[in-house]
């Protein structure tokens, strides 16, 4: 099972805002973490060319990168707190990728913020993600925030 790789290291030079903030990938049916995205170097954006539109992407593969975000309850145990999501479109082979760096910086701000929405996801990647938040850590799931668990339901025990 894939641990959440979060930046929150008490060496880390990230401001502490942005220390629970992780990106889970989900890419057709891969679903997984690559905190690359924090700093726009995850391993799909590297040696990537980007275009200012989608249309300029040969053979374009839609992406979804979800910020998620942690934070401690008033009884001092972590949970899930912002999830906010955005799309890539990119073609491996030729190197040639979009996305909207506004849309990504927005939504980075939001989850950070405690901000959850995901009206436009699709089901299936609303469930991809689901599955996946729930087997990262279940004290996570737990412990998530009231707004979480609102869009995302109780933990079931």
């Amino acid at each position: 099972m894939e641990k959440l790789k979060l930046t929150g290291k008490s060496n880390h030079s990230t401001d502490d805002a942005m220390k629970g903030l992780s990106a889970v990938f989900i890419d057709g049916d891969r679903v997984y973490i690559d905190n690359g995205a924090i700093h726009g170097k995850s391993h799909l954006e590297q040696g990537m060319q980007w275009v200012k539109t989608k249309e300029e992407v040969p053979t374009p593969r839609e992406i979804w990168v979800v910020w998620v975000t942690l934070k401690r309850n008033s009884d001092m145990k972590q949970g899930y707190h912002g999830v906010m999501p955005f799309q890539l479109w990119i073609d491996q082979q030729a190197k040639v990728g979009y996305k909207s760096l506004a849309d990504q910086v927005n939504k980075m701000d939001k989850a950070v913020k405690g901000q959850i929405d995901v009206t436009n996801v699709p089901g299936e990647v609303l469930e991809k993600l689901t599955r996946f938040l729930k087997g990262v850590r279940d004290d996570l799931w737990e412990q998530a925030w009231p707004t979480f668990k609102d869009i995302f339901g109780e933990p079931q025990g």
